[in-house]
């Protein structure tokens, strides 16, 4: 009976079949989320947690599929080291199991981003601040903008200072160039029109980010090795 359930559990064939559902569900909660959804607003625990399971049965869904497709990467790996570890170059034996480390960072990275991360959006005018833990505070001191011929804002930045032990330091923040401050990323996504000195800001934590990097390019890394193992061999 365990043996049965092993070998379930460790098939490709139960993991193609979880990469559907998890794609089935996370189509449903697109569709029917809609455009009034504050899901990405928020940290994720956040939302899941305020939410009524009503509106996020199709998350909690694919979060079991997921922890499911997990495991499923953990076994297939196990059974195909034991399988092929005599057979074949290592480099084209490991290079799979190298890509199923990856995505095993990625899902622990969003994991850690999810429960432990932070995510505020706020206005902010000239003299507003925002108040760490330890006594920090950034500090808005000027915006600045360019407007193209429509009156739309082409560029857009906002002049801040991170005061903290009596030491004041200046930064500009724009579109793509934010300013972190103790793993805190400081993001401005919109500006006010004329005469307003104001923008959006958000302000934004992700503890998995690093993990998450270091997945992504474990698998790319992984991938190219057994693209170019592959490719010599039909060269």
């Amino acid at each position: 009976m365990f043996k049965r359930i092993y070998d379930n559990l460790s098939s490709l064939s139960l993991g193609l079949w979880l990469l559907c559902g998890v794609m089935l569900f996370l189509a449903a909660g697109s569709f029917l989320q809609g455009e009034g959804s504050i899901i990405n607003e928020v940290a994720l625990y956040d939302w899941i947690r305020e939410v009524p399971l009503r509106e996020s049965w199709w998350l909690w869904g694919a979060i079991a599929l997921i922890a499911l497709l997990a495991l499923n990467t953990l076994l297939c790996s196990i059974e195909s080291l034991r399988n092929k570890w005599d057979k074949g170059s290592f480099l084209v034996r490991i290079a799979p199991q190298l890509m199923h480390l990856g995505f095993l960072f990625i899902v622990i990275a969003h994991l850690q981003s999810a429960y432990g991360g932070f995510k505020q959006s706020m206005q902010v005018e000239n003299g507003s601040s925002i108040k760490f833990p330890d006594g920090t505070d950034i500090v808005f001191t000027g915006f600045d903008a360019t407007y193209g011929k429509m009156g739309m804002a082409t560029a857009y930045s906002a002049t801040l200072e991170c005061r903290t032990g009596g030491k004041a330091l200046t930064a500009v923040i724009s579109p793509n160039h934010p300013f972190f401050y103790k793993g805190h990323g400081v993001y401005i996504k919109d500006i006010a029109p004329p005469p307003m000195k104001a923008a959006l800001v958000e302000v934004h934590r992700e503890p998995g980010a690093m993990m998450a990097l270091t997945g992504g390019a474990v698998f790319t890394i992984a991938n190219i090795i057994l693209l170019a193992r592959r490719r010599e061999k039909t060269a």
